[in-house]
């Protein structure tokens, strides 16, 4: 075994297919809510949401918007971009709330995914999810995955209102866990959030690169570009 003995992995686009899941639940929100009514372009519709959904994650990951304003917010811009009048923010609301409901139903992995984790446990790491998503749908992910059995414990931004990449998550992760930063690695797609964060906490790093978007700063101590290289590093 290497020097590390706690592993913590990202969720969303590391071991659970978040993009492909999420174009899953965000279509069948959009037929189930009759949204062709009001957007009757999905795909302009589904556009406008990412890029809206991307800018604002970007915000919340650095504590400059709050998850309220996030998950109503996505949706709000939208109907306000149509011409759509929604008091209360009510529609948007309800799309939200659905579009989460689905989300934590669906199951597909990013390839490899279960033979890291098999390989992880056999080597006798302990494993940890650690992730900025959200209290109500992130447990559910995971055992609706059939993954949650891997994990000793999941480490949640919600659990102390702060995010990734603010080294106080990952200091507080060592502290539930009962974990040593020396001994800890973390495995994760986003360089930002994942990779920067863990390195200023002292952890070790695996950047999974899956998509080739690089690096905008310090170098990773590893990086690949699949799951089952992870298996050359530890």
């Amino acid at each position: 075994m290497s020097q590390y003995r706690n592993i913590f992995i990202d969720l969303d686009d590391t071991i659970w297919d978040f993009t492909a899941n999420s174009h899953i639940a965000l279509e069948v929100m959009y037929c189930d809510l009759d949204i062709a009514k009001i957007y009757p372009d999905y795909v302009a519709f589904s556009t406008a949401y990412y890029a809206k959904n991307s800018e604002l994650w970007a915000l919340y990951h650095h504590g400059r918007i709050d998850k309220d304003f996030l998950i109503v917010e996505r949706y709000a811009h939208l109907l306000r971009e149509i011409g759509y009048n929604d008091p209360d923010n009510a529609l948007a609301s309800r799309m939200n709330q659905y579009y989460l409901d689905t989300l934590a139903l669906q199951t597909q992995l990013v390839p490899h995914a279960i033979e890291l984790l098999d390989y992880l446990k056999e080597k006798g790491y302990n494993l940890y999810i650690i992730s900025n998503g959200f209290i109500e749908v992130q447990h559910r992910k995971l055992h609706s995955a059939g993954i949650a059995h891997y994990f000793e414990r999941m480490v949640l931004s919600d659990e102390i209102g702060i995010n990734k990449p603010d080294r106080r998550l990952f200091d507080y992760a060592l502290q539930v866990t009962d974990s040593l930063a020396e001994e800890t690695l973390i495995i994760g797609d986003n360089y930002d959030a994942d990779i920067l964060g863990a390195m200023h906490a002292g952890w070790g790093q695996i950047y999974f690169d899956r998509y080739h978007r690089g690096i905008t700063a310090e170098e990773p101590q590893y990086t690949v570009h699949s799951l089952d290289e992870v298996r050359l590093v530890l």
